[in-house]
């Protein structure tokens, strides 16, 4: 809107070499109100703060200061070339805030990266011809820029709305691939994790642990399912403070939890393994106050690849998990 609304004054300004000064502050108050306005609001999408003030004065101070320039003995070309280093500062930090929202994981926001990268060359090359080239500001070039700036800003509405969707489409897949209580993945999430493991470590070796919680009904029993799901939720946690960058964990079923370990020999596996068994032993879990011993048994397999598919590899690590507990509980198995 602030945009449109300095598109309007310039439209129907009587336009010479440069507007009149009271009209060219009403254009830069409100075209720079549009790309602070635009920083404002991805910084709230992406969850950060906004620092009012400095929101403010990036809006007005360019406008202010170019209000002061006449009566210091400046040309009005010269505070059109500086309106445009302000502008093309402040598209620039429009980029800069998409370029580190690197975990959200949207292409749709590279769609208003390249507008707002447009705004910034474009000013940029403004202030740059003004400077250095006998070009003047002119009805024809004035025209040009608005027609540029309304173009530039349908791709930027229409990268907003995108990045609104494509960012419900991913929390509606994530909801439905992760288990509600732990946050791991569930049974279909791994499939879709599977994929992406095969395009990072093509062909390497990896190993698949299937751990199961000892005496679980009797910690059931004891502390209700209440208590129950706090333990689970705890040891959750646990795993994921062990786990690698590229470890993928998946609550299995009830107390049974996967973990698959990319670019991983099964002797590293085992030591992961034991790692995991030795941290859940050490360190009670406290429930409402009260501590809980919990231990662990651990199945292990290595994916011989290329021939075993997943699933035979799960098999040979649930036959291992038997063996732990038939031996005794609390202990891994190969």
């Amino acid at each position: 809107m602030a945009s449109l609304l300095g598109s309007l004054i310039l439209a129907g300004a009587p336009l010479n070499s440069v507007l009149p000064t009271w009209q060219s502050i009403q254009v830069f108050a409100l075209y720079m109100a549009s790309i602070t306005l635009s920083w404002c609001g991805l910084r709230h999408f992406y969850g950060r703060t906004n620092n009012l003030p400095v929101l403010f004065a990036l809006t007005l101070f360019p406008s202010l200061l170019c209000s002061l320039l006449p009566g210091l003995g400046f040309s009005a070309h010269t505070m059109l070339i500086i309106y445009f280093l302000f502008a093309a500062a402040a598209s620039t930090l429009v980029v800069i805030e998409i370029a580190f929202a690197r975990r959200e994981h949207l292409w749709s926001q590279l769609v208003v990266a390249v507008a707002f990268t447009g705004y910034a060359a474009s000013f940029f090359l403004a202030a740059a011809m003004l400077q250095f080239t006998p070009l003047q500001v002119s009805p024809q070039t004035a025209y040009v820029s608005m027609i540029f700036d309304q173009i530039n800003s349908v791709l930027v509405y229409v990268g907003y709305v995108a990045m609104s969707g494509e960012r419900a489409n991913l929390r509606l897949r994530h909801q439905a691939d992760t288990d509600a209580l732990t946050g791991l993945f569930n049974r279909r999430g791994i499939q879709h994790a599977l994929l992406k493991l095969d395009s990072k470590h093509p062909g390497s070796t990896t190993c698949v642990l299937l751990g199961d919680l000892d005496h679980f009904k009797k910690i059931n029993d004891t502390l209700g399912h209440d208590g129950g799901d706090a333990v689970l939720k705890i040891f959750a946690k646990r795993l994921k403070n062990l786990m690698r960058r590229d470890d993928i964990a998946v609550r299995w079923g009830g107390e049974e939890f996967l973990v698959v370990l990319p670019h991983t020999t099964i002797d590293e596996a085992g030591a992961f393994a034991e790692r995991l068994r030795k941290h859940i032993e050490s360190e009670p879990f406290v429930i409402s106050s009260q501590a809980i011993n919990v231990t662990i048994s651990i199945g292990i397999a290595e994916i011989e690849q290329p021939q075993e598919t997943f699933d035979k590899a799960v098999g040979r690590a649930d036959q291992a998990l038997y063996q732990a507990k038939h031996a005794g509980r609390n202990r891994i198995s190969r």
